[in-house]
């Protein structure tokens, strides 16, 4: 497809955009620490992240959007401000997995364990594993879990993984226990979501990009009022 990517990442911590080009180039990579001010934020960032890119709104082609599983707020914000964007400019706008999307960036044949921190030593995480060419294969679905559960059912493949994501800022101490864990990056940035959306699209894929949120659990509030 032609036109440059637009591509938002609002689910965790970290406020990511990127511009990619057509080609998948990578134009323009901009990434805040702003808990709970991607509401504030995310349009300037779209626009500092044009500016440094050298392009105007109206050379954007597609936009990919995070839609989870991570903050509930924060995915809600990405995906309205990029189904909002994409109307306005009349270009289509994919929803990608996160998880899968981080995995996909690493290219080295392995398994892989992307975890966003879900606070209380949860995460929203899952394993995939690289083999060959293609798009990571799922070997443990996306979920909300403790930290220590997902570890053990890491080891039970009996090899090596890597964990990225903010999981390894946040909870270092759990993975460093781990005799298998091999702590990655805690950020991989904006641009790996066009990067999937371009894959996906390649292999046939495009089911995965919905724009349907991906929660995997429900709103703080909605626990709150049961609870009480």
């Amino acid at each position: 497809m032609s036109g440059n990517w637009l591509c938002i990442a609002t689910t965790g911590d970290i406020l990511g955009v990127a511009v990619l080009g057509g080609d998948g180039a990578l134009l323009a990579d901009l990434r805040q620490s702003a808990p709970r001010l991607h509401s504030s934020l995310l349009v300037p960032a779209i626009g500092e992240t044009l500016r440094l890119a050298g392009l105007t709104p109206a050379a954007i082609g597609q936009i990919a959007v995070d839609r989870g599983p991570g903050s509930y707020t924060g995915i809600r914000i990405g995906l309205a401000a990029a189904q909002a964007m994409a109307a306005g400019l009349g270009v289509p706008v994919y929803g990608v997995p996160g998880l899968w999307a981080s995995a996909a960036e690493r290219r080295l044949e392995g398994l892989y364990a992307p975890a966003l921190d879900a606070r209380r030593q949860d995460a929203f995480c899952a394993l995939y594993e690289v083999v060959g060419a293609g798009l990571p294969k799922e070997r443990i679905e996306p979920g909300m879990r403790p930290v220590v559960d997902f570890l053990r059912e890491c080891h039970v493949f009996g090899r090596p993984f890597e964990v990225m994501g903010d999981i390894v800022r946040r909870q270092p101490e759990l993975l460093r226990a781990s005799p298998f864990a091999r702590l990655g990056p805690d950020d991989l940035g904006a641009a790996r979501l066009g990067n999937f959306a371009m894959r996906a699209r390649e292999e046939g894929l495009d089911h995965v990009l919905s724009t349907a949120a991906l929660y995997l659990r429900p709103p703080a509030a909605t626990v709150r009022k049961r609870d009480g």
